[in-house]
């Protein structure tokens, strides 16, 4: 849904709740590249599956977006059906282990494309690509018109003056050690323990809506350990400052960093600092953030962050111009359909 957009497919499966259930597959058409879109959610429906039906289509595109151990079983099957290309996208921007770039490297696929950094994968990388899978994922897609209806809180005194959401539990993790540097001037909340729904996983993201649209600055940390300038990508925790326009300071590698800021999107951590070179440089950035909390008073506070709040409600224009921009997954499309 993600890489074509909701709203450019029409789904021709039939719609009945007990049958989408108990399916194997689901039919879509995508009329701006004039293809059926087919979602196998069994592969071994797929590998059972005689290759008859698919000689109706003059070009074959398969995409593989998880190497579960089968994926060179899906090769050799797809290597016999003719006009046929393997594509391999990686929406989840996680880190890769290593039988994945194994996989990757013995399976001559005709196009990658990873949301993550990976130096030794031959590929072209999108980092916001992660953006469009979350988008779908944890349902804030249902929500979008809402969010463009609320009107974001200024300044609160009455609330603490950062917020932020931490699985900081073990003692010696790094966002424990992180936020052992911090003033008292916080409000933390665990976001395992907070989630409203712990039976379904996907829905405890939407404690977020209130969370951080009321609270002051949000304080978000990504997932991957801000001194890992090597492996890095975004997940749905930037996503979520970026869609909800609040003031927000991230922590993250530097190249996460200097991304959002050469793209044009709005940090907190940009008013503490130029150079993101090292983890010494967010350290750096951040004792200064700190210590402007513990010696700023609210009076002070609430004129700057006031400028922040208007200088954020850019992110979420920047987030959905590229969320709604289909171009790249289109053309990519075409050039494979047509070769």
């Amino acid at each position: 849904m993600g890489f074509f957009g909701k709203e450019n497919l029409e789904y021709l499966s039939e719609f009945d709740a007990q049958k989408f259930e108990n399916s194997n597959l689901q039919l879509y058409y995508h009329s701006k590249l004039n293809s059926d879109v087919i979602i196998y959610s069994d592969i071994n429906y797929f590998l059972r599956q005689s290759d008859n039906f698919l000689d109706e289509y003059d070009s074959k595109i398969f995409c593989f977006d998880a190497t579960d151990g089968k994926e060179h079983i899906l090769s050799s099957k797809i290597s016999n059906i003719t006009n046929s290309k393997k594509v391999f996208i990686w929406y989840f921007g996680e880190v890769f282990e290593r039988h994945f770039i194994q996989s990757l490297e013995t399976i001559e696929y005709d196009y990658v494309l990873l949301g993550a950094n990976r130096n030794e994968i031959k590929c072209d990388i999108d980092y916001l690509l992660p953006f469009k899978y979350f988008r779908y994922y944890i349902g804030y897609y249902w929500i979008e018109n809402l969010v463009n209806t609320i009107s974001l809180p200024k300044y609160d005194k009455n609330k603490s003056k950062v917020f932020t959401y931490s699985r900081a539990n073990n003692t010696g993790s790094w966002r424990e050690n992180f936020l052992s540097k911090f003033s008292n001037n916080i409000e933390s909340k665990n976001s395992a323990n907070d989630a409203y729904d712990l039976v379904y996983p996907k829905y405890k993201h939407f404690e977020t809506i209130y969370d951080y649209t009321n609270c002051n600055i949000n304080l978000i940390f990504e997932t991957i350990d801000y001194r890992n300038n090597d492996e890095w990508f975004l997940t749905e925790k930037t996503f979520k400052g970026l869609f909800f326009s609040k003031p927000f300071y991230l922590v993250a590698p530097t190249k996460v960093l200097k991304l959002l800021k050469a793209m044009g999107f709005y940090l907190i951590n940009f008013e503490f600092g130029e150079k993101f070179e090292t983890a010494k440089d967010l350290d750096n950035n951040f004792e200064a953030f700190n210590n402007w909390i513990e010696s700023v008073s609210d009076d002070e506070i609430e004129i700057i962050y006031n400028n922040w709040l208007e200088k954020s409600k850019k992110n979420k224009e920047l987030l959905f111009n590229y969320l709604n921009d289909y171009s790249q997954s289109e053309n990519i499309f075409k050039k494979l359909l047509n070769k």
